[in-house]
């Protein structure tokens, strides 16, 4: 499930800001110390600010752009991104939540392909606690206000789920989004498991390459979730029965570890219809609806 952003994105036009951007947007390279910068992205006012920690080999652009309305993927039952058209749009998941609070998203190294804007890059396979390292580090560097909510997509809920165990004052409210789940190699095979680490693991020179068995470790000794206002979202569309070998993870499974998840934050796991594993593109104000509907419960001190 990793690759298929990756390729999605390659569709997608560069985008700076958001259209319709406010004054007060800001979109570059913030400095972290080392010698070292992360791309950031944020738009509009208000708190609690949301903070959004894209996928593996995914960035900040795939929270300003969306399948295109008539694209006929959307028709299809199966999860076919990579074959959709994907383009910016002040409709999409950042600018949306932006109408309500102020939302900010960042790139890892090694994920945006090209541009003057690219985030440092680092050594590769790295490890969960690096990118746990570099959100607070950014955080600190940008002067971003904090409690806050964050959301999480694919591997990203990884890095938030050791972020808010490791960090639970800086997190109100946590919204994982088509996640990895901490308890996914739990309802995995042996077999299953070790091609999803491998699948990570092994990436051309220069791309995000991560250490999923590493993350799971890191997870399992660190201290327990936060108890906030939370959410998980899962998708209901999978890729069609051709892509899949034995070695991937069935729907059921994934559907299985997202509800263990949302066990062990006092909360739900909701199937978004009509989304495959990248929600945000396919339906991003349904995204954004729940978004803010966990920026709600904080405002109002659920």
């Amino acid at each position: 499930m990793i690759k298929a952003l990756a390729a999605a994105l390659a569709f997608v036009t560069p985008l700076a800001i958001a259209p319709n951007s406010r004054a007060d947007d800001v979109a570059g390279l913030v400095a972290i110390g080392g010698d070292r910068s992360l791309f950031l992205n944020c738009q509009g006012a208000g708190s609690p600010l949301v903070f959004v920690i894209p996928g593996a080999g995914s960035y900040a652009e795939a929270w300003n752009a969306a399948v295109e309305p008539n694209d006929p993927v959307r028709t299809s039952p199966y999860d076919l991104i990579a074959e959709a058209t994907i383009t910016p749009t002040a409709v999409s998941t950042q600018p949306l939540v932006a109408r309500t609070t102020r939302i900010c998203t960042y790139d890892r190294p090694g994920t945006r392909p090209d541009g003057p804007d690219r985030s440092t890059p680092v050594p590769q396979p790295h490890t969960v606690g690096k990118d746990v390292d570099d959100v607070m580090a950014l955080i600190r560097a940008a002067d971003l206000p904090t409690p806050m909510v964050f959301v999480a997509h694919s591997y990203g809920g990884l890095v938030l789920d050791l972020l808010a165990r490791r960090h639970p004052d800086v997190a109100s409210g946590l919204v994982f989004s088509e996640p990895t789940s901490e308890f996914l190699t739990v309802v995995g095979r042996l077999h299953q498991n070790a091609a999803f680490e491998a699948d990570g693991r092994d990436k051309p020179p220069g791309e995000e390459a991560i250490l999923p068995a590493d993350a799971f470790a890191a997870i399992a000794a660190a201290p327990p979730l936060p108890r906030v206002p939370a959410i998980v979202l899962t998708a209901d569309r999978f890729p069609p029965p051709a892509e899949l070998t034995p070695d991937n993870y069935t729907q059921a499974q994934i559907r299985e570890a997202n509800d263990m998840l949302a066990a062990a934050l006092g909360t739900t796991n909701v199937i978004v219809p009509g989304t495959g594993h990248n929600q945000m593109l396919y339906r991003p104000e349904a995204v954004a609806d729940q978004i803010i509907r966990v920026v709600d419960e904080v405002r109002h001190g659920a």
